[in-house]
């Protein structure tokens, strides 16, 4: 397994998540990276950024991000923001962008992007949408409804241009208003991309593990990868903005 795995891993620790409308994305935001390089981030319809909006979650959440990430923004759906502001405890699906620390300066471009991918996929399986049943037919997932600190690597997809996914099912003790402490379970796609001659880390995760959550978080993932690709002016492979 290449050494980008074990990060990844790390990352999920902290990443659990617990119809029709007019808009299609939410307010951009520009985030400087080092002060030098400006990127726009954005994430799909319905999600909003809920760093100002639920400033307490997103500091307790900042503050529990492995050593050596930094976290950028964070998503959740317009419905669960409410849900939260409530203070119900139903879990929701979540988007966050990281960036390693190590990696703030740019520079980076395709043969790094490239590699790693080649790396990842010699050690892991292709994981497509129209696999993910057959996938979860043949994986004994019991131990993630039981034992906290469970992970499975459920394969690595290609999900856009310059940008290698690993999606991860995992599992850990939940908390709730009513004093729960049920094992929770996730599934998430984590993916490096190149935006800018920078390497962003996208997390998008589901609160259960199925086959069909898996597959709602990889077109998830599809989208923000073309939307941010877009607003930052990477419309063909290995293109850097400027």
């Amino acid at each position: 397994m290449m050494q980008l795995c074990k990060p990844i891993l790390a990352l999920l620790f902290v990443v659990f998540s617990c119809g029709g409308l007019s808009a299609q994305y939410e307010a951009q935001l520009v985030a400087l990276i080092n002060k030098k390089v400006p990127i726009v981030i954005e994430a799909p319809f319905p999600f909003v950024e809920v760093s100002r909006v639920l400033p307490e979650a997103f500091a307790q959440r900042r503050l529990k991000s492995p050593p050596g990430y930094r976290l950028i923004s964070w998503y959740i759906p317009a419905l669960s923001v409410k849900e939260q502001l409530n203070e119900k405890s139903e879990r929701y699906r979540s988007l966050q962008i990281q960036i390693l620390k190590e990696m703030e300066e740019p520079g980076y471009g395709p043969d790094w992007i490239n590699k790693q991918r080649e790396d990842t996929m010699q050690t892991t399986r292709l994981l497509a949408e129209e696999d993910t049943d057959t996938l979860f037919s043949m994986l004994d997932l019991s131990r993630l409804k039981q034992q906290d600190g469970a992970q499975v690597i459920l394969g690595a997809a290609n999900l856009g241009p310059d940008s290698f996914t690993l999606c991860i099912a995992t599992a850990a003790v939940g908390k709730d208003l009513r004093g729960g402490r049920e094992i929770e379970s996730t599934v998430a796609c984590v993916t490096y991309i190149l935006l800018n001659e920078k390497i962003l880390i996208l997390t998008a995760s589901g609160p259960e593990i199925s086959a069909k959550e898996l597959r709602n978080t990889m077109r998830l993932t599809r989208e923000w990868i073309v939307l941010l690709r877009a607003h930052n002016n990477a419309s063909a492979p290995g293109r850097v903005a400027r």
